[in-house]
């Protein structure tokens, strides 16, 4: 009798542990399955953000090129603008238009359609074809 005890545990031993190396098979390919799927989920989030990158330091090129010239513009804009001051320090405009009222109203009228046609010519949308 005590040998169909040890046979039966011995048979259940046995089966215990080819479930268990079944089980750790199937749990280990599963994980690796999961595995794999989540690389490949990282990968082509990586390449999104690889991409991102390129275009934010393309983007930042330009913008300091941009920035730069604006600075170059400015420096220009700043250099007419003190010139019209020193103009207009020299001339009493007051006294010169109550001497010659329609000549300085058509200068101002001219300058002031100057100015409003460069206002619409650089704020003016480009046409599209």
């Amino acid at each position: 009798m005590t040998q169909v005890y040890v046979f039966v545990f011995i048979i259940s031993l046995v089966g215990s542990v080819a479930y268990g190396g079944y089980y750790y098979y199937q749990d280990t390919q599963n994980k690796i399955k999961i595995l794999t799927e989540n690389t490949v989920k990282l990968e082509q989030a990586k390449q999104a953000q690889d991409k991102t990158i390129k275009t934010l330091v393309r983007d930042a090129k330009k913008f300091r090129k941009l920035n730069k010239d604006l600075g170059v513009k400015l420096q220009k804009a700043e250099g007419y603008k003190n010139k019209l001051i020193g103009k207009l320090r020299k001339h009493n405009l007051t006294r010169l238009s109550q001497q010659k009222p329609k000549l300085v109203e058509q200068k101002i009228n001219r300058g002031t359609k100057k100015l409003l046609d460069s206002f619409k010519r650089i704020t003016a949308v480009p046409a599209t074809e």
